[in-house]
């Protein structure tokens, strides 16, 4: 089973696995393919900017050729400006595009068109600069023809006269009138009137070189040499200018041969970076969609793996779910088996424990009963050996029958006010008996309250303190048992027990210790050494940890072993007071029980027989029956003051008996101590004796003394 489950588990796990590691393949695959699809998107989305640069420094160098054309026919500065500006505009977008292609191609003819561009570009600057130059020519010919319309239009007025020297000459003709007299000519000449009839005057003019001509002539001669040096000068500055015209004419007729050459450079240039860069984006757009139908590859690969890897994971569920079933079919059955195989043990270990503890009750019951009678020595010891004998079966009888209801936790707890030093000093007491005849020191010892009180479970105390101390001197053949206990409170509502058992005996090995509370374990080193059933201490662990305490030990070879352990209890607030309890039986019994009635009921003839003994020795009067029938029918007919009723007897048994008891009509006899025999006692079993109406149980093997308690602690007395 444990096999073909490995085997069916081994393969499932790789397969997982497997699944895993292609999960986050097909992940990072499917992720990266993703970035790249989005990338290609984008690239095919965008167009390039160098194309878009390219098609505006085209039209940018159209329109300088145009300006340039209209330079040439208009002479216009604004336009030969306008040529130079754009011209710089254009030279800047080749740099921009040429950067910006260097920096995603490599190939030759991208290097050649560089390199072209670099001469292009030196060939523009010497261009543009020669255009500077005709724009500061064009500007000095304009200043130039300021100059000229600035010129006032000549004036002999405005001539620098030169210094000469002037004389004047008189012609005077008589004329007929008579002479004049003095105030006539006073009158004349205040009235500046001169006779010009009569009178001519000449001025004569004597220049610096000593030449006397007149003035007429004089100014005519000046007048000449003035326009003559005006036209001199306009000639000379028409001269100037007119070469200028022809210099700039040719400067013009370069630059427009440079011009046509350079724009026609100029455009091949740009068609071939225009070109280049539709190229290169052409082939990012190629690569894009060869990145996209590669991502759309890798997705449906992806996506075909996936569908595969689903329908073999589909499949290995499935099988898995098959082997799963099969297996758990197997389990089940497997489980049905064992519990059946469990239940027909507990049941064979509970019939052969009720079987084997009927006779040893009765043989246990009837050897005490011996040893009250007048026996020798010889005999006395022949009961001892019989009662020890005895008290061997039954503790065996008694750890199957446990063990069998700790497997089906059947096992509960009764937990009750009681003195804890008291339970404690009478298994000592038992105790001591035993290891002084094996000749073993024994050493007791407690500490605490010895009135102290606390609730729990009496039977599951005694039978811990009897287990350890009893292996304990199983185990021992010379030395010292030592059992020591402490009472220590908590606090105000709890208290712990403290208890060590610890011998001189052979030890257990270190190997063993682990497996020393398991069931069926021993750790004896040989066949000579191993008793008892091997149950003992694992009922001995877990009744302790069914009370939330703990046990632990210790052990060396050849020097002992030492058992440490702590049970919490429950404090009693208000003590209940407990009778002293001696121990010679008949002392007590004599006052007590004498003359008291008591009904007995129990299919086993040995147990009534016993019954029997005790309760004669006590002087009591007894009916008996051996079913549940007679004994109601007993009850009808008599007043008793005690009824023992065995829990499972023929026709009725003892339930049913006290449900009809406790009907009666009598209030008197309804109400009669009515307890229970049972060999073994449940939670279950409890609960219904409770509702049935018990007042108590008494459990087999009978001892007569804890008959006597328990029916002391019922009857009034």
């Amino acid at each position: 089973m444990r096999k073909s489950l490995l085997l069916f588990v081994v393969p499932l796990a790789l397969v997982f696995l497997l699944l895993v590691l292609l999960f986050f393949s097909g992940y990072k695959i499917h992720h990266q393919s993703g970035q790249k699809l989005l990338r290609a998107t984008d690239t095919l989305m965008l167009e390039n900017p160098s194309i878009h640069l390219m098609d505006s420094a085209l039209f940018t160098l159209n329109d300088a050729e145009n300006n340039f054309r209209l330079y040439t026919v208009l002479y216009k500065r604004k336009y030969l400006e306008t040529f130079s500006t754009e011209l710089g505009q254009v030279l800047s977008m080749i740099d921009t595009v040429s950067g910006s292609l260097s920096g995603q191609s490599s190939n030759f003819a991208f290097t050649s068109l560089m390199k072209e561009k670099e001469g292009l570009s030196d060939r523009i600057a010497t261009l543009k600069l020669t255009t500077d130059s005709m724009l500061t020519h064009s500007i000095k010919n304009e200043m130039v023809d300021r100059l000229l319309r600035s010129i006032p239009v000549y004036t002999v007025e405005q001539i620098k006269k030169e210094p000469v020297t002037m004389d004047t000459l008189n012609s005077i003709q008589q004329a007929n009138t008579g002479k004049k007299g003095i105030f006539r000519r006073l009158g004349n000449a205040i009235a500046n009137r001169n006779d010009t009839v009569n009178a001519q005057i000449s001025i004569i003019v004597k220049t610096k070189g000593g030449k006397v001509i007149d003035k007429e002539t004089y100014d005519a001669l000046q007048l000449r040499k003035i326009v003559k040096d005006i036209n001199t000068y306009y000639k000379n500055i028409l001269t100037q200018q007119l070469n200028n015209r022809i210099k700039l004419d040719e400067e013009e007729s370069t630059l427009a041969g440079t011009n046509i050459a350079m724009m026609e450079e100029l455009k091949v240039l740009l068609t071939a970076l225009r070109e280049h860069a539709t190229a290169q984006s052409r082939e990012k757009k190629q690569a894009a969609h060869h990145i996209v139908r590669g991502s759309a590859t890798k997705m449906l690969g992806i996506v075909i793996i996936g569908l595969v890897a689903l329908l073999a994971s589909l499949a290995a569920i499935a099988g898995a779910t098959w082997m799963i079933r099969r297996n758990n079919r197997l389990l089940k059955a497997g489980k049905l088996a064992a519990e059946e195989q469990t239940r027909v043990r507990t049941d064979f270990l509970n019939n052969m424990s009720h079987e084997m503890r009927t006779p040893l009750n009765s043989v246990a019951g009837f050897t005490e009963q011996l040893s009250y009678t007048a026996l020798n020595p010889a005999q006395q010891e022949i009961v001892n050996s019989i009662t020890v004998a005895t008290h061997m079966l039954v503790q065996v009888v008694n750890d199957v029958l446990d063990f069998s209801k700790l497997e089906r936790d059947y096992i509960s707890l009764t937990p009750q006010p009681f003195v804890l030093y008291q339970v404690f000093n009478e298994v000592v007491n038992i105790m001591r008996i035993q290891a002084v005849q094996k000749n073993l020191e024994f050493n007791a010892s407690f500490e605490g309250d010895k009135n102290g009180q606390v609730k729990g479970d009496i039977f599951r105390l005694k039978q811990i303190l009897l287990n350890l101390i009893s292996n304990a001197i199983k185990y021992t053949e010379k030395g010292t048992i030592t059992v020591t206990a402490t009472l220590e409170p908590v606090s105000d509502r709890q208290s712990y027990f403290d208890f060590m058992v610890a011998d001189t005996g052979d030890g257990i090995a270190p190997e063993a210790l682990p497996h020393l509370f398991e069931r069926f374990f021993q750790a004896g080193t040989s066949k000579s050494h191993l008793k008892g059933t091997g149950l003992g201490l694992a009922i001995t662990k877990r009744l302790i940890n069914l009370q939330g305490g703990e046990i632990e030990v210790s052990s060396e070879l050849k020097k002992g072993s030492r058992f440490t352990g702590r049970i919490p209890y429950e404090k009693v607030t208000v003590p209940l007071m407990v009778p002293a309890v001696t121990n010679e039986i008949p002392t007590i019994t004599g006052a007590h029980m004498e003359g008291r009635y008591v009904l007995i009921a129990d299919d086993q003839e040995m147990n009534l027989l016993l019954l029997k003994l005790i309760l004669t020795r006590w002087k009591c009067r007894f009916d008996m029956a051996t079913d549940g029938q007679s004994a109601l029918e007993l009850f009808r007919g008599h007043h008793y003051d005690l009824v023992l009723l065995d829990v499972h007897m023929p026709v009725m048994d003892g339930i049913q008996v006290l449900e009809e008891i406790r009907k009666d009509k009598d209030p008197g006899k309804a109400a009669v101590v009515a307890l229970a025999l049972t060999a073994n006692i449940s939670a279950d079993d409890e609960t219904a004796f409770g509702k049935a109406g018990f007042n108590g149980w008494l459990m087999k093997p009978f001892r007569e003394k804890e008959i006597y308690e328990v029916i002391m602690a019922h009857l009034k007395v």
